[in-house]
């Protein structure tokens, strides 16, 4: 569509500026009634209602200089962002609140709430401050991140469905703020913001949340539409982001994250011009990008984890509705859990989402996966989920390259999953420092190789960079047999490594998986240590033998006792959600290596006989 043409469509229904998102508004006259039909909006509102309420009578914390410098002298977030997100939790969880309330019962706490977000020094996070654009040093306030973003489009919002409510020198300071710190600086600002041209999350949560505020602050057609000009720009980059098969590298959490607001963004630009721009049907590569999470689930809310994303996902309810009506080849996995419908980050758009555009019958219509097996080719990640006997079994295995977006040092890692549980794991996220994204990343367990279930040769790990990568050898997969083999090799700076083939065969009526690793040096003597990472509790129990159990279930590890030494450490996992977890690291050391080595170990039941 050129500019001429976008513009008829903006004028055409600028009139219709009040109607915007009023799928957000219907819920209130009838949400005692829906939530007697529809157990999963009843769920939703019984999340939200109770932090809704605690918020009533709770004070609004404080964010003083101390917790915002700690960033800087420490190097640590959390202190300062639980109070930071806190704030935002309770906008998000009010504004539902008031929505679906037919009295003022929560008006008061939203308006305190409005009016202590305007008065924060900057809406920006202390890690994300001046550090991709010093220029602003000393405008703190018009600094646009993520959040800065989210929180101009979050009180716009909240203004367009409640201003009748508020009072008025609230609303007013609220869309002047949103203006002052955001819209106005993105719309005068003589060169492009680093995020503009980026192909991660921050291209559409900065761009998408400017867009949408600015919809909703300024209905003048002509005044808005070369602002959404330049945000369905960024937007393009951010699709670039992804593989051509829709893979997001960045993992599901950043999925959501990013490719959400991609969604939130395009349903209000095709409400504000009548239909007529789509962004989810302008190509296939969307469609491929939308269907990206049933093909990472591995079975309930487990996830194929790879980079910075936990290992469990439930559903959002909110995006899932919207996409399932755009898309007739949506699945949704287990709807058993949800995922929380606000996050701890309080993230506004997704929550009121999750209420105003659940859409239950075609979420249960839509429910459970398909068994089978899934190539990505161009990311490397073979996803499989299949039945033998009794048990669901799941297996994800990636290659890619380690420069990836929220990299970590992974090629030929490797998930296995069974009977619900991770016995070999990827850890996933860590908890996010000044370190975390700084030269000393690789230094953490869970980003280095170190922590994944990879060879340690020499005692050198896998490196970082675009260079240190797989390549595909061959795929395969048929009812009863998949088979994935990599050259991994070039992940390592190891003096003498000419080649080191990983091959992946499943059994899927065993239920049983073989790993195979072929080491090629150009001199023998190589010191080779084939490690594998969990959270379950391994014990050694024979040689030759490590058995591993959890909730009654259990699973044995086997390997060539003539071949390989095992020993087994503990580590500490540092989570995204400040949580420690306790991980253990199974070595199996090499007793002897040729020019040539290969070593053989399976994956089998419990109970299996050899």
């Amino acid at each position: 569509m050129n500019s001429r043409s976008f513009l008829q469509a903006l004028l055409a229904h600028e009139a219709e500026h009040a109607a915007l998102f009023q799928e957000a508004k219907l819920k209130r006259s009838n949400n005692r009634q829906a939530m007697s039909t529809t157990p999963l909006l009843a769920s939703v509102y019984g999340e939200i209602l109770p932090i809704a309420d605690s918020y009533v009578t709770k004070p609004i914390e404080a964010l003083p200089f101390s917790l915002f410098d700690l960033y800087r002298t420490q190097g640590t977030r959390v202190e300062f962002e639980q109070a930071y997100f806190d704030r935002r939790r309770r906008l998000a969880s009010l504004a539902v609140a008031a929505l679906q309330d037919d009295e003022d019962t929560y008006i008061a706490a939203l308006e305190n709430t409005i009016w202590a977000i305007c008065d924060e020094f900057t809406w920006c996070l202390p890690a994300h401050l001046n550090n991709h654009d010093a220029a602003l040093e000393g405008e703190e306030d018009k600094h646009i991140d993520l959040f800065a973003a989210e929180t101009a489009h979050a009180l716009s919002e909240t203004c367009h469905l409640l201003g009748d409510r508020l009072q008025p020198q609230v609303v007013n300071r609220a869309r002047r703020e949103a203006m002052r710190r955001v819209v106005t600086p993105y719309m005068s600002v003589k060169r492009a913001y680093w995020w503009e041209t980026c192909d991660i999350n921050w291209s559409a949560v900065c761009a998408g949340s400017v867009g949408m505020a600015a919809i909703y602050l300024l209905p003048d057609s002509k005044v808005l539409m070369p602002i959404l000009t330049r945000v369905m720009d960024a937007m393009e980059c951010f699709l670039e982001g992804f593989t051509d098969e829709g893979a997001c590298l960045e993992g599901l959490n950043y999925w959501y994250y990013g490719f959400g607001y991609y969604v939130y963004f395009s349903e209000l630009l095709k409400q504000r011009t009548g239909g007529k721009v789509d962004l989810l049907q302008t190509s296939d590569k969307v469609r491929r990008i939308a269907l990206f999470p049933q093909r990472c689930f591995l079975q309930g809310n487990q996830v194929a984890n790879f980079s910075d994303c936990s290992r469990t996902g439930g559903v959002e309810p909110g995006i899932f509705s919207r996409l399932g009506e755009q898309f007739a080849d949506i699945r949704v996995p287990s709807l058993e859990p949800l995922a929380a419908p606000i996050d701890h980050c309080g993230r506004y758009a997704k929550t009121l989402r999750s209420v105003a555009w659940l859409n239950e019958p075609l979420l249960r219509e839509r429910e459970g996966l398909a068994l089978g097996t899934d190539f990505l080719p161009e990311a490397q990640w073979m996803i499989a989920r299949w039945q033998s006997g009794e048990q669901t079994v799941s297996f994800a295995a990636k290659g890619g390259h380690n420069d990836e977006p929220h990299n970590h040092n992974d090629i030929g890692n490797f998930i296995w999953l069974a009977d619900g549980v991770r016995w070999l794991d990827d850890l996933g996220s860590g908890r996010y420092t000044k370190a975390y994204f700084g030269p000393e990343r690789y230094s953490i367990l869970c980003n280095s190789s170190a922590g994944h279930n990879v060879p340690i040769i020499n005692g050198e790990q896998q490196q970082a960079g675009r260079d240190y990568a797989g390549q595909v050898l061959d795929v395969a997969f048929s009812d009863i047999e998949d088979r994935y083999k990599l050259d991994i090799s070039k992940a390592y700076t190891v003096h003498g490594l000419e080649s080191l083939e990983r091959e992946f065969a499943i059994d899927k009526v065993e239920g049983k998986l073989t790993l195979t690793d072929t080491f090629t040096f150009s001199t023998p003597g190589a010191a080779i240590t084939e490690r594998f990472v969990t959270l379950v509790q391994p014990v050694i129990a024979t040689e030759g033998e490590i058995r591993l159990e959890s909730e009654g279930k259990s699973r044995v590890l086997r390997y060539d006792a003539a071949k390989l030494k095992a020993s087994i450490s503990t580590g500490e996992h540092d989570n995204h959600h400040n949580g420690v977890e306790h991980v253990y690291l199974i070595d199996l050391t090499a007793a002897e290596t040729g020019t040539q080595s290969s070593f053989t170990m399976t994956l089998e039941n419990g109970s299996a006989v050899r």
